[in-house]
């Protein structure tokens, strides 16, 4: 508090001690107990915990990491490419360099400046094979990183890479002080993070939850939000809640502010809640039965458009997701405009459980097949694995059904046991074909086990194209033909659908990550 003049005696001291208090709560420097009374505390609901708050080492990405640290490149509410922390870029003609500008007067949280050196620590960091990185795959393309000068940063690419600033905008892309490693040893990632982001990091209860504060020193978002500024929130916390239902009942108490990828058979009653508002977009998700495609009998294309032939997605999408997600005919969702295949239905296998038995037949199984088909112990899981395992039976395939806790389902996919199984993956670029059908990832994440040389050459070469256009038409290219080899049974797409309880004020839906720094705000209850 500020000084005040000279007093005379006891009793005008404690007037003015009065009046200086009463003036300071007025001004909006408050007190202790006032702050705590106004402060703006939203709390966002997962269902996990991340394993570190690392984005170079993180196997799985806490949405705290979004809010912890900017990115060179930023997506806006259509999912277009925009400046982030670089202000500017510019491609040389044969797409092997590109030259990144960056904004100026940028700080980290702990008060050093952002400079170039930053951006080449972080992508030097990430390649490093001593690193092992999950992302360093994803950066393949780039031979060398140089500092042009505090500002300009030059990435040189082995060759053209357009899917360059898809890399650059996600969340493992965000830029970490130089060195900070050295400076800060094991606690990074645990106790500490240092990002230039719109929050920063007060504590982590690791499998609990996640607080971060408002970095009030933030000026530099992206122009293309309506709040360049400080959150408007003086907190976030990032609560992890295993269970649905727990979940739902959190959010319908007041626990929980916002909750995201609501569980379908949970729609009909948040809509009848008064203090709930359900939020859907386009989602960039697709669910799928996947086989071992090198075990018999699914090493034999017929067997597998058999398997496409007798899933009844329309019947699956009313029944199981309550309308609340669209029928999947490809390999992508069509909220990917520039990649998605048009013509998937037109070329999907249909409904037709006497076509999937004619070709069992053709293929040597007039009589079906045993197999085990796998599945994660989710509700929607379960549920499904009950209707695939009813469909399959009425052409002969006898599948038993296993399920597995999250971490279990993941090693026995690594030790290669799976025959028949559910997924379900979540990615907004069509490399996800890379990342789950080269041949290059056998065993995982390639746990469909398609090993394909022609796969192999039609990825490769879309995702070698000069420009961004050649590269979307060379990855239609590569669905028309998994389609054709019937490598997976594509299922369904789920609506993306967000929880939002009446006191959260100016929520925008954006179709990667919820933009917290971007006007939202909390009301009193």
């Amino acid at each position: 508090m500020r000084r005040e003049g000279t007093v005379f005696s006891v009793c005008c001291v404690a007037l003015v001690f009065v009046l200086i208090a009463f003036t300071v709560v007025l001004g909006g420097i408050k007190t202790t107990t006032v702050e705590a009374a106004e402060k703006k505390v939203l709390v966002h609901a997962l269902n996990r915990d991340g394993d570190i708050l690392d984005t170079i080492k993180a196997a799985w990405y806490s949405d705290a990491l979004i809010y912890l640290h900017d990115r060179l490149v930023t997506r806006d509410y259509n999912f277009q490419y925009r400046p982030g922390l670089a202000e500017k870029w510019e491609t040389s003609e044969d797409g092997l360099v590109w030259t990144f500008h960056l904004k100026k007067g940028v700080k980290f949280h702990n008060g050093k400046p952002f400079t170039a050196e930053d951006v080449k620590w972080t992508f030097d960091t990430i390649k490093d094979p001593k690193t092992a990185s999950p992302f360093a795959g994803d950066l393949k393309a780039i031979k060398e990183i140089k500092v042009i000068d505090d500002y300009t940063v030059q990435f040189t690419l082995n060759y053209p890479f357009p899917n360059l600033l898809f890399n650059l905008s996600n969340t493992a892309a965000g830029i970490q002080p130089a060195n900070c490693y050295e400076e800060y040893g094991e606690d990074y990632g645990h106790k500490v993070v240092v990002g230039t982001g719109p929050f920063m990091l007060k504590e982590w209860i690791k499998g609990d939850r996640v607080v971060l504060v408002r970095n009030p020193d933030y000026n530099w978002g992206p122009d293309w939000m309506s709040n360049q500024g400080p959150p408007l929130l003086d907190e976030l916390v990032i609560r992890a809640i295993p269970e649905e239902n727990s979940r739902i009942m959190e959010l319908e108490t007041g626990g929980v502010h916002v909750l995201r990828d609501v569980p379908p058979m949970f729609v009909e009653r948040l809509k009848n809640n008064p203090e709930i508002n359900l939020v859907q977009g386009s989602a960039t998700k697709l669910g799928y039965l996947a086989y071992a495609c090198d075990k018999r009998p699914f090493d034999n294309v017929l067997v597998r458009r058999a398997i496409n032939h007798a899933i009844d997605r329309k019947r699956i999408v009313k029944y199981i997701f309550r309308g609340n997600a669209q029928v999947a005919y490809g390999y992508l969702p069509p909220a990917l405009k520039d990649e998605y295949l048009e013509e998937s239905e037109q070329l999907a296998y249909k409904y037709n459980p006497e076509k999937a038995k004619s070709l069992l037949a053709e293929a040597g199984y007039p009589n079906g097949f045993e197999a085990t088909l796998s599945a994660d112990n989710s509700t929607i899981s379960k549920r499904l694995a009950e209707v695939i395992q009813a469909q399959l039976a009425e052409i002969g395939i006898k599948a038993k059904i296993q399920l597995y806790d999250s971490a279990s389902y993941k090693a026995m996919l690594k030790e290669g046991k799976q025959e028949l199984f559910i997924r379900l993956y979540s990615w907004p670029n069509a490399d996800i074909l890379d990342w789950f059908l080269l041949s290059s990832q056998f065993p995982y994440p390639n746990h469909s086990r398609w090993v394909d040389k022609t796969t192999d050459e039609m990825i490769n070469a879309a995702a070698t194209s000069p420009t961004w256009e050649e590269r979307a038409e060379g990855y239609k290219k590569v669905q028309r033909y998994l389609i054709e080899q019937a490598v997976w049974c594509p299922i369904y797409i789920p609506n993306n659908i967000i929880a939002v309880r009446k006191e959260v004020k100016n929520f925008k839906y954006h179709p990667w990550m919820i933009q917290y720094n971007d006007g939202i705000d909390i009301a009193s209850r």
